[in-house]
């Protein structure tokens, strides 16, 4: 008899605390403040319900990757460079992610956003001949956001057969994913489906919404605390950026702060010395660098979705770091090849291109290698807010 109080206790206990964790968690996704499109944690960008729930007036998804964990305590990160701004970018990405994963994440959110434009961050390293690895996609895939690409009624048969057939590749070897997403398929088929894989296949479905609503909730407390400070205008008016000002300021900066051969933040150069005797000249025979593999089909997949979710797309092609490519002997062709090549499937879709291709030698551009800094969070922020406000569209964006 004891035992059977303790069990009853225990049952009652942990129903109470699963519905207060629901009604808590539910009640704390949707952040008006626009703090939650901001937060650059990778795990924000997995989660359906936070990045569906936070699409209010105004907001406007920016897929990127790695590029968004560098440069964020500088003025010229997209956090704080739009913070006091009627605009708010939607950061969406992190190291790993790339075209095929966007174009998932796009296809989930879309029904819940008011803005129909999307900026997609195009990195030439997404487009090496292997495209994106198996364990990189796995890495970052999420069955919540998957399983609500599959049920946005304006994609294609072909579209989700691509996407489907990828990602099926690309997740080989992780067996238990893999069941759980067939599971899900043959509980939709109609020649397939049966009571039981229906059951089975909505409880997971409610398991995986409760998960990720908790799992923001959590991280919650650490996300506000990891974002910069507001300095909202005196006025109280939404703020402008002062670009002038702004690249004035970064060129200053860069003088002293990127004062080496390869126009660098300094403490990327200290950590990239040593390793330079063997960077010389190693890329010499990359005639086809950046121009073959998967990833451009990946990308078209991208774009594919917004034609047939009625969206408008901005693609904004950063290039590579001239001084530092030229060191290991990347060929000029192979480059300008890549180049060409994102401006023809820009032009196939109707995409909007900011083409930074022209800024391979602009100082300053570059934190390290690879990644934004100064100036080129500036040119790609400039690019961003002019789409996604209205303002007229200037020559030296590279927009077109």
């Amino acid at each position: 008899m004891e035992r059977m109080k303790a069990f009853l206790a225990a049952a009652v206990a942990f129903i109470l605390t699963v519905t207060f964790c629901h009604f808590y968690a539910a009640g704390h996704v949707r952040l008006d403040d626009g703090v939650y499109a901001l937060w650059t944690a990778e795990c924000k960008s997995r989660s359906f319900e936070g990045l569906s729930r936070n699409l209010g007036e105004g907001v406007v998804p920016v897929f990127g990757s790695s590029e968004f964990q560098h440069g964020r305590q500088t003025v010229y990160h997209p956090s704080r460079l739009f913070a006091d701004t009627a605009f708010t970018p939607m950061l969406i990405g992190a190291g790993y992610y790339q075209s095929l994963s966007h174009s998932v994440t796009l296809a989930a959110i879309e029904p819940f956003m008011k803005e129909k434009k999307a900026v997609l961050i195009l990195s030439p390293q997404w487009f090496r001949k292997s495209g994106v690895l198996s364990q990189a996609y796995a890495s970052r895939f999420s069955e919540r956001i998957y399983e609500k690409m599959l049920e946005n009624p304006k994609l294609s048969d072909d579209t989700v057969s691509y996407i489907q057939d990828r990602t099926y590749l690309l997740l080989q070897g992780d067996e238990q994913v893999l069941s759980r997403l067939q599971m899900a398929r043959e509980a939709g088929s109609p020649g397939e489906s049966t009571l039981v894989k229906r059951l089975q296949a909505s409880l997971w479905k409610a398991f995986l919404a409760e998960k990720d609503r908790f799992s923001i909730t959590v991280n919650e407390m650490a996300m506000r605390g990891s974002l910069p400070a507001s300095s909202v205008n005196p006025s109280g008016e939404p703020a402008v950026p002062d670009w002038e000002k702004l690249l004035a300021q970064a060129e200053q900066e860069g003088m002293t702060e990127n004062d080496n051969e390869f126009y660098i933040d300094n403490r990327s150069y200290k950590r990239l010395l040593p390793y330079l005797d063997i960077k010389k000249g190693m890329n010499a025979d990359a005639d086809r660098g950046y121009q073959t593999g998967p990833e451009f089909q990946d990308l078209a997949c991208f774009l594919e979705v917004c034609r047939e979710t009625g969206i408008k797309p901005l693609l904004i092609m950063v290039p590579v770091n001239g001084y530092y490519y030229d060191y290991t002997e990347f060929p000029r062709k192979a480059r300008d090849a890549y180049y060409g090549k994102i401006r023809e499937i820009a032009q196939e879709y109707g995409a909007l291109l900011a083409d930074l291709s022209g800024e391979e030698y602009t100082r300053y551009f570059f934190e390290d290698r690879v990644h934004l800094g100064k100036k080129g969070w500036l040119k790609a922020g400039k690019a961003i807010w002019e789409y996604c406000c209205g303002a007229a569209l200037q020559e030296e964006t590279g927009l077109r």
